[in-house]
Parts: structure tokens; C-alpha cells; sequence
């Protein structure tokens, strides 16, 4: 893993509502999310935050940042961020943040912590599905940016 993809998906990592300002009456809300995503021998992050914040880390250290100035790509991670939130009670609790170069996972910010899926593109699972449908339209978005 190159460096600066380390400081940048640590540096995510330490987001916390107060500094994104969110005082949610919904413990809910998702402000941050952060999604590993395989890609052959790599990995890329995607980053979103409730601010509108948008950025791609690929482990073999190149970095798009200031992807949310794009107001497709901001409204799709925006709306990726609210509806992620009813898949909280499906996820699991955060232990740790250590890459799985094998499989999606995605770590989703919200009052009470962080909360965290491994997601299999394959699983028929809906909650599994859903929260893959919302990455990839951002995805999407910034592909097409």
C-alpha cells in the first residue's frame, strides 16, 4: 500500500459529527462513509461526507480530491449518505479498519460510530444490494465526471 493512500484513508477515518457539524436529532443519519472497493490487485476508497465531500484513494497512491464540487457526483454521494442509514441495523459494529483486498466493505459514520458491511457483488442479499445500487451511482457519477 503506498503511503499516501494510508495517510488519506487513516485521515478519513478520524471524521467525527462535530467535525462535520451534524447534530442530528436521527442517530440514523449517516455523515461519512467510507467504501473499499477491489479493483483487480488494488484497492480504491471512496470517502463522502455530509458537506459534500467527495474523494477517491487508490492504494497505489493516486488521489482525486474535491470530487463533490461536481454536482452529480455531490448529489449522489449525498443521497448514498441519507439512504444508507436504514441499512444501519444490518451492519456490524467497527473493530478495526484493516483492508480485505477480496471483498467490498464499507463503513458507514453515524452518531453512535461507525458501522461496517463486507459486501459480496454477487449477494441476494437486499440490504447487501442496496448499499452496492448507492455506491455504484457514485461511481458512476465520478466515471462519467
Amino acid at each position: 500500500m503506498d503511503s499516501i493512500y494510508t495517510y488519506f484513508r487513516n485521515q478519513a477515518f478520524s471524521v467525527t459529527a462535530e467535525d462535520m457539524n451534524v447534530f442530528s436529532e436521527n442517530d440514523k443519519q449517516v455523515f461519512a462513509l467510507v467504501a473499499d472497493i477491489p479493483v483487480k490487485e488494488n484497492v480504491a476508497t471512496l470517502f463522502c461526507s455530509i458537506d459534500g465531500t467527495v474523494s477517491m484513494y487508490y492504494s497505489n497512491g493516486k488521489f482525486e480530491i474535491g470530487l463533490g464540487e461536481n454536482d452529480t457526483i455531490r448529489k449522489a454521494a449525498i443521497s448514498l449518505l441519507i439512504s444508507s442509514g436504514q441499512c444501519l441495523p444490518y451492519m456490524n459494529s467497527f473493530k478495526n479498519h484493516i483492508i480485505d483486498k477480496n471483498v467490498m466493505q464499507v463503513f458507514a459514520f453515524y452518531r453512535d460510530g461507525i458501522k461496517t458491511k463486507k459486501i459480496d457483488v454477487l449477494s441476494k442479499l437486499k440490504e447487501d444490494r442496496f448499499l452496492n445500487f448507492l455506491i455504484q451511482n457514485v461511481l458512476t457519477a465520478i466515471r462519467s465526471h
